[in-house]
């Protein structure tokens, strides 16, 4: 029985969000699965359909992140400068914990640490992701000293691959040149505007998701817009101010997917979960700016291309001066033609046919 083995990066959860999407995708018959990653057991359980084995396991940080908007830099270096410290040595642990595991195929999205243990074994290696942590590191720490050891070593680690599947959009990576592009990965929910209507007992006819990805943020409640027949839906942990208009997800009883079907705007950030799921579900999105992350560039032109978006940054969010911005995206008539998110089918293939040689 062919054993796949997943590491799923430990910043946030869109990068949880299309690995399990890719496979979900996949034969289950004769594929023995174990997934490492910090993500909780209760959330894989619901993500993933397939039997699996769990091992709690953190071989990367991402980037150190003040708030779901801000990287904090000297900290984010300072994990860098620490795991670097002793690379070689943390390269033959993880090749040493996937000889034990017996691997036969190793599919990350996208920690680079155990890329580089399986090169070393000469064990097929697949990774999949919208950006690279090589490149991500490059812009927010390549300036300062002792950065460019660190980028080679994570370069070094992506560029041994036998492939890197960018579901569409994704950073360029120019400095890849194993890079395979797929369609997008995003999930379809099922659209129940009337169940969240009877929810609220016909109170609202307009619903706007809110969600700034599992970071979390501070929303600013005390002053949050009031308008008439519009209902606010939050996730359960962000809502400290009660208000008739302020709901939280739980609320409904739906998926996040399908709620978000559900709904007639998000209120997002940049991310390619949310954006991505935003277009192929149809829905409006304003988008919370975040300035210095690269990826930003490639998702807003993509999303303008095939969607209904409007950018803002946070302060406007803070003062409600996104008001207008959001009404019109209210009024909006979805005009884009669908966009089919087949890149989870695409990569699953993938992995199968890699698998069939093993």
């Amino acid at each position: 029985m062919p054993h796949l083995v997943v590491d799923i990066s430990a910043h946030g959860f869109g990068h949880l969000a299309q690995t399990t999407a890719v496979l979900n995708a996949l034969e289950p018959s004769n594929l023995r699965l174990t997934i490492r990653s910090k993500a909780p057991l209760a959330i894989l359980q619901e993500r993933i359909h397939l039997p699996f084995e769990l091992i709690p396991y953190q071989q990367d940080n991402g980037m150190v992140m003040l708030d779901a908007l801000k990287v904090d830099v000297p900290k984010s270096f300072a994990w860098y400068q620490n795991f670097h410290a002793n690379f070689v040595a943390r390269v033959e642990q993880a090749a040493i914990d996937l000889v034990v595991l017996q691997a036969d195929l190793l599919f990350a999205n996208v920690p680079y640490l155990s890329l580089a243990a399986a090169h070393k074994l000469n064990l097929p290696t697949l990774a999949l992701c919208s950006l690279n942590w090589a490149d991500i590191f490059q812009s927010y720490c390549g300036h300062l000293t002792g950065a460019a050891a660190i980028h080679a070593e994570i370069l070094q680690s992506y560029q041994g691959i036998n492939c890197f599947l960018q579901p569409t959009p994704s950073m360029p990576m120019p400095s890849l040149a194993n890079k395979h592009s797929i369609a997008p990965i995003a999930s379809l929910g099922r659209r129940q505007s009337e169940h969240l209507k009877a929810v609220t007992h016909g109170q609202f006819q307009q619903f706007v998701l809110v969600g700034l990805g599992g970071i979390g943020m501070r929303y600013p409640l005390e002053t949050w817009p009031k308008l008439s027949g519009i209902a606010w839906i939050f996730d359960d942990q962000s809502l400290h101010v009660q208000r008739e208009d302020l709901l939280p997800v739980s609320s409904f009883g739906l998926s996040y997917i399908d709620l978000l079907a559900s709904c007639d705007v998000v209120l997002t950030k940049t991310g390619y979960g949310m954006q991505t799921e935003a277009v192929v579900n149809q829905i409006p999105a304003l988008c919370v700016q975040r300035g210095d992350w690269p990826e930003e560039p490639y998702l807003f032109a993509w999303h303008q291309e095939h969607g209904e978006v409007a950018f803002v940054d946070w302060q406007a969010i803070q003062t409600g001066k996104f008001v207008g911005q959001l009404q019109s995206l209210l009024a909006t008539k979805w005009t884009k033609a669908s966009v089919v998110p087949s890149g989870a089918a695409e990569a699953a293939q993938i992995i199968q046919q890699i698998l069939t040689k093993c």
